[in-house]
């Protein structure tokens, strides 16, 4: 049977934009389709009409309800049939039962699925006598479950925050399968623009400190106000104690610097200590408090802190006592906090002999690797993985900072992505709870920002998906008409990172930060780049899809503006579409840093075309 895979604006449901059929790559809606054995064929509804409720608990929780209007919204979406919501006891006995949540009618059923610990984030998927049961843990595990079924089973999809791809079948049959699932990783954070949307992040399951899932619908992993990372002068302003305690901060050549603290200083560790209690005081939801130096070098040197660290083999010694007196401070105040620091740069080796509270969390941070192997697998590098190693075998728990996106130039090529998933199974097998894919954070329009954040939202849930099949998934679902030659230039990104991994085990020149001119950045690249998206604009079937079509052109765009005016006679129209876009799609930062970036680059790029005389 052909059908209609419309995309629908989630702010205006219903409004529908039909991509069309891509006969030969129909495959890309079974990419996610769960394994297992199915055990009975559900008619959910036929022809527009159906004879199912959607049944929850007579005291539902937040997260119940939640679950239970959204999958009523989305079978209406899909068959054009009403799935009214009734709480356990009104339900109307004639009509058969999808149970949402931890109902009577699921406890009676004897599934012993129904009996595992699926933690708070874990969820379940049975059938018994025509009757559809989803449930799950104690946080969004029965939003998950809902989300599990429409997009595992169902064929639903939420690539972008703005978009759904939606199946229309006003008879929907289909066999589920019965399973549970509990997610390997407690934090799963693809840390792009495009993935800070909570209804995004909930859709996707990613539950990321930056995607700001309301609590009533179970949440994200809360950090304490302000102490996300590099936390030192949170914890001993400078402003406050520098001038009359120098003796605070790191002591560099003799000289006391306000650039870290002097961690073994009691002093320190008391005022430290107090801070950490009122920030959790003051924001009760939090989960994690980061007690982790400030961003570069600099630690201190002083007799104290150089003798501790000689002792144990790395600066990790004296920042490790440091953060375990803080953990032991906060720890009967509040038992369920977390305190993470960070295992980076200089601290990246653990000490050899002192050993993290139970409450405390190693972040390591795989700059030793990635800043200059940014296409190389993590086991084809020492130190990093010998770090990994050397945290994993003393029982640290470990969730880890990759580095994922050039950071000088958020909007390049960026061929990376056989690497990620790869690398995500090596740090979980090496004991990793969370995982962090840093990429361009400040604003929209990183080298495509949306295929990445979904894709690498599906592995973070489950690290056995395949790159090629998610990628191939994303484009023909995201851009329709027009996936032809938008998966032709993935494959071009493909092919290139696979001449750059056989190439050298090192990186391009300036690392994860490579310029514009990188060896693998040629003409050659950027023609057939063009070509792609040229037929890509031809083949778009509607205004939203040349939307989207144009913004990831628009990586191609920086880097024919970035690469200068010679032999480009259409820079200054270059310049144009690329602001047009820019200022559509709401793009403000090119690198890490402050500023309107897009202003000021469009400005010096303009200047750089001589003036007619």
């Amino acid at each position: 049977m052909k059908r209609d895979w419309p995309v629908v604006g989630l702010c205006l449901v219903g409004a529908a934009c039909a991509c069309g059929e891509v006969a030969p790559h129909a495959a890309w809606r079974d990419t996610l389709k769960p394994e297992g054995a199915v055990v009975e064929e559900l008619v959910l509804a036929k022809d527009g009409a159906t004879a199912y409720v959607i049944v929850i608990p007579a005291s539902p929780t937040s997260q119940d309800e939640k679950a239970a209007a959204d999958l009523a919204l989305w079978l209406g979406e899909m068959t054009g049939a009403t799935f009214a919501v009734q709480h356990e006891g009104e339900r109307d006995a004639a009509a058969k039962a999808i149970s949402v949540g931890r109902t009577e009618l699921l406890a009676k059923t004897g599934l012993p699925a129904a009996q595992e610990d699926l933690s708070a984030q874990g969820y379940g998927v049975g059938v018994k006598d025509g009757t559809l049961f989803l449930w799950g843990g104690d946080g969004r595990g029965v939003i998950n479950a809902v989300y599990a079924l429409l997009e595992e089973d169902l064929g639903c999809r939420w690539y972008h925050r703005d978009s759904a791809t939606i199946p229309r079948q006003p008879t929907l049959m289909f066999a589920p399968v019965p399973r549970t699932f509990v997610p390997v990783l407690e934090i799963r954070d693809p840390f792009y623009w495009d993935a800070f949307h909570g209804t995004w992040s909930l859709r996707n399951r990613t539950n990321a400190p930056s995607a700001p899932v309301p609590d009533e619908w179970g949440g994200h992993v809360n950090y304490a106000s302000g102490y996300f990372v590099h936390t030192y002068d949170r914890l001993v302003p400078p402003s406050r104690y520098f001038e009359e305690h120098p003796e605070y901060y790191s002591q560099l050549d003799g000289k006391r610097v306000a650039r870290q603290l002097c961690v073994t200083n009691p002093e320190v560790v008391a005022i430290a200590c107090e801070s950490a209690i009122e920030a959790l005081r003051a924001d009760r939801n939090a989960e994690v408090i980061s007690i982790s130096p400030n961003d570069g070098t600099g630690y201190c040197d002083c007799d104290r802190c150089r003798a501790l660290d000689e002792a144990e083999g790395s600066k990790s010694g004296s920042l490790l006592q440091f953060v375990n007196a803080v953990a032991d401070a906060v720890k009967d105040e509040f038992p369920n906090v977390k305190v993470s620091t960070l295992a980076y740069l200089d601290t990246v080796q653990p000490p050899k002999t002192i050993r993290p509270r139970d409450n405390v969390v190693i972040r390591l941070c795989t700059d030793r690797h990635a800043w200059s192997n940014e296409f190389q697998f993590l086991t084809e590098t020492q130190e990093c993985q010998q770090a990994l190693v050397a945290w994993s075998s003393i029982g640290a728990k470990l969730h880890i900072w990759d580095y994922t996106v050039n950071f000088s130039h958020y909007m390049i090529p960026m061929p990376n992505m056989p690497i990620v998933s790869q690398n995500i199974r090596f740090l979980i097998d090496h004991n990793a709870k969370g995982i962090m894919l840093q990429g361009a954070y400040q604003s929209a329009g990183a080298a495509r920002g949306p295929l990445r954040s979904w894709v690498w939202a599906k592995q973070l849930w489950d690290p056995s998906r395949n790159t090629r099949d998610l990628i191939e998934d994303f484009t023909y679902g995201f851009y329709g008409q027009a996936a032809e030659p938008m998966q032709a230039y993935n494959e071009l990104l493909w092919r290139t990172w696979e001449r750059e991994h056989m190439t050298s085990l090192r990186g391009t020149e300036g690392g994860i930060r490579y310029t514009p001119t990188a060896r693998f950045l040629t003409e050659a690249f950027i023609a057939e780049a063009d070509a792609c998206f040229a037929e890509a604009e031809r083949l778009a079937a509607d205004d939203e899809t040349l939307r989207r079509v144009k913004l990831a052109k628009s990586s191609i765009l920086y880097l024919k503006l970035a690469r200068g005016p010679e032999g480009r006679p259409d820079y200054l129209a270059l310049a144009d579409e690329f602001e047009k876009i820019a200022t559509r799609e709401g793009v403000t930062h090119l690198w890490e840093g402050g500023g309107n970036q897009v202003r000021d680059k469009l400005i010096e790029w303009r200047e750089l075309v001589p003036k007619p005389k």
